[in-house]
């Protein structure tokens, strides 16, 4: 794809790394096709999101570690998204939030949702309060979305 790819071939692309993620492999293979997957999720939600929004999509692992992210990332909390890769959602959220960070991601698995007020760091330090609605095992099993916007 030269230039800027459309959302039907952000689409495709997005589909068909779902069809190898489906395929049998050892669990690193299966793995590193889910982070495929997640990649594309996240090229095409980023395609379709404006340019100037101030939603906030966030991928993380089993291990509440961010794989990616789309949207106004980089406006709303200062992050590029390299910045943001390997960092643990405990790592982000607000201080005062660090001990019951654990037990809400916990309870946010077994519900399959959540939605609420959560405060992150951003990266000049402040603390910015969102609202949000996260989806566990989104957009691939094992990987769990978050969109997220600033309190207003």
């Amino acid at each position: 794809m030269v230039g800027n790819p459309s959302l039907s071939d952000l689409l495709t692309a997005w589909r068909e790394a779902e069809r190898r993620w489906e395929r049998r492999g050892t669990i690193e293979d299966i793995r590193a096709r889910a982070l495929e997957v997640v990649a594309a999720w996240v090229a095409y939600q980023d395609a379709a999101l404006p340019a100037d929004t101030d939603e906030v999509l966030l991928v993380a692992d089993d291990e509440q570690v961010y794989v990616g992210s789309a949207g106004g990332l980089t406006r709303v909390l200062g992050y590029d998204v390299i910045d943001l890769i390997g960092e643990r959602v405990q790592d982000l959220a607000a201080p005062d939030l660090h001990a019951t960070t654990p037990g809400q991601w916990a309870q946010f698995l077994a519900e399959g949702r959540q939605e609420g007020r959560f405060r992150l760091r951003a990266k000049d330090g402040r603390l910015v309060s969102l609202r949000y609605q996260a989806r566990a095992h989104h957009p691939v099993p094992g990987f769990h979305m978050s969109r997220l916007w600033p309190e207003d």
